[in-house]
């Protein structure tokens, strides 16, 4: 499924717009794309303070909440992971 995505970050006070074409294999898939995609443009701006404005699908659907979730989500301790 092909979409498109429309970014608003406030990057340490200066606000910034990013847009694409992306593909997920189903709908639930969009907010996870999405969160991979702020990540990426976190990585290029040296993982400054961001917070996220807005994330909109196909020029209609908000799903900014959806992703901040996914964003603020705490790190699993390592003590979980067996090797």
């Amino acid at each position: 499924m092909q979409f498109n995505l429309e970014v608003h970050l406030i990057i340490e006070g200066t606000g910034i717009a990013s847009r694409g074409r992306f593909s997920a294999r189903h709908k639930g898939e969009i907010s996870s794309v999405a969160h991979q995609y702020i990540q990426s443009i976190k990585r290029e701006t040296g993982y400054r303070k961001t917070f996220i404005e807005m994330v909109i699908v196909n020029g209609a659907e908000d799903i900014t909440e959806e992703v901040r979730e996914i964003a603020n989500k705490p790190i699993p301790p390592m003590d979980d992971i067996f090797w």
